[in-house]
């Protein structure tokens, strides 16, 4: 009897370990890390580790907007964050000029940019009653074209010196743009568990009906949730210019799908009213080590396409099977 009893918490810890979804996650960063290092010794290294993690962080910062959209329930989603973030680099680039006092003006243009960009999003989601993916898909088609006439083909401009230091510097060998993202995750979690409005925001997820008999203006705060998505969109622009240093036209392309698999892998429910910030940060690093795995590989642009498309979808599938069970 007292045997029983000491193996169920035993067992039941290791049942909930094992169907957590950030423990799974965490678990395959870990796996890929030391796979990496057997086929490409010293990708365990701390140098390699902490280049993993800065380009997490500019994924990372785009997927806190998608992260939002989607815990907002309705089916949310934002396809136009990869075109937002093109535009962010270029009108913040065109803007800064590599001075460093043209910051604050390039940060509050791009966020205005973004933030109205979003604002249509969530109008003709809310209001108008158009479909999450018809919306942002058309919107990312306009921003796109929007991106073309504004640079005219050639986007000018570059990355002032405090950019590129945030973008590429180095601070006791860790990168000064994951300090940052630190205090971005640690705020973002504050405002998500222990502030009003996430508490708003999750409860419209988990159900609008309940939220509006609560005297919530459902259509109105999911529209401004869009318009904060196409705000962050804009100046994760930024960042990625402080580390690319020059635009470039679709900068954004890759991060798309990228952002969607990210918050589906950090175990944020893809109906809404549940998840988390970290979790989607997580899945932000697991990707990101992944296409590090495949660049180790030397595979060509077409296998890794298909290699990392497949991965995500068996992760998500996995995840959703067994949400349903």
């Amino acid at each position: 009897m007292s045997s029983d009893s000491q193996r169920s918490p035993i067992l039941a810890a290791i049942g909930y370990l094992s169907g957590n979804r950030l423990v799974i996650a965490s678990g395959a960063i870990v796996g890929l890390f030391f796979f990496g290092e057997i086929i490409s010794p010293g990708f365990l290294s701390f140098g390699h580790l902490m280049s993993v993690l800065r380009l997490s962080v500019f994924l990372g910062i785009l997927v806190l907007g998608q992260t939002l959209v989607v815990m907002a329930g309705g089916e949310g989603i934002d396809l136009s964050v990869g075109s937002v973030l093109s535009l962010g680099v270029c009108v913040s680039s065109s803007i800064l000029a590599g001075n460093n006092q043209n910051i604050p003006v390039a940060l509050a243009a791009t966020f205005l940019t973004g933030f109205i960009i979003g604002l249509v999003n969530g109008a003709g989601i809310s209001y108008l009653g158009i479909p999450p993916l018809i919306m942002t898909l058309a919107m990312a088609s306009v921003v796109e074209g929007f991106s073309l006439i504004y640079t005219g083909g050639y986007p000018r401009g570059s990355a002032p010196p405090l950019l590129e230091a945030l973008g590429n510097g180095r601070t006791l060998e860790i990168p000064n743009i994951l300090f940052f993202w630190i205090i971005v995750i640690l705020s973002a979690s504050v405002i998500l568990f222990r502030h009003r409005w996430g508490a708003i925001l999750l409860g419209i997820g988990a159900n609008s009906t309940t939220a509006q008999l609560s005297g919530v203006n459902v259509k109105r705060f999911r529209t401004f949730v869009y318009g904060i998505c196409g705000a962050i969109a804009a100046v994760a622009g930024i960042f990625v210019l402080g580390y690319t240093g020059t635009p470039y036209l679709n900068l954004g392309a890759p991060y798309l799908m990228t952002s969607i698999a990210a918050v589906a892998i950090g175990g944020v429910s893809l109906s809404g009213g549940s998840g988390s910030y970290v979790g989607a940060a997580i899945g932000c690093v697991l990707l990101t080590t992944l296409s590090s795995i495949l660049v180790a590989l030397r595979t060509t642009e077409s296998i890794r396409q298909i290699v990392y498309g497949s991965l995500i979808f068996i992760i998500v599938l996995a995840y959703s099977r067994r949400t349903v069970k």
